[in-house]
């Protein structure tokens, strides 16, 4: 095997590095993001209910 075929190899396999360490990333992120989200909602839910409850308590005076 020539130097050539080597440098070749190594780039190949630096290439596919590359691309896995990409799909990795982008798998974080969409576990980070949808994480987000559901943080968001959950706040909403909790901001929501604790908004009824002070409005049932000035009804109920």
């Amino acid at each position: 095997m020539g130097m050539k075929d080597k440098f070749q190899d190594q780039a190949e396999q630096w290439q596919q590095q590359g691309k896995e360490r990409t799909q990795e990333g982008r798998e974080k992120a969409g576990q980070r993001s949808s994480q987000q989200r559901e943080r968001g909602r959950q706040h909403i839910d909790d901001t929501h209910d604790e908004m009824e409850d002070r409005l049932n308590q000035d009804y109920d005076r």
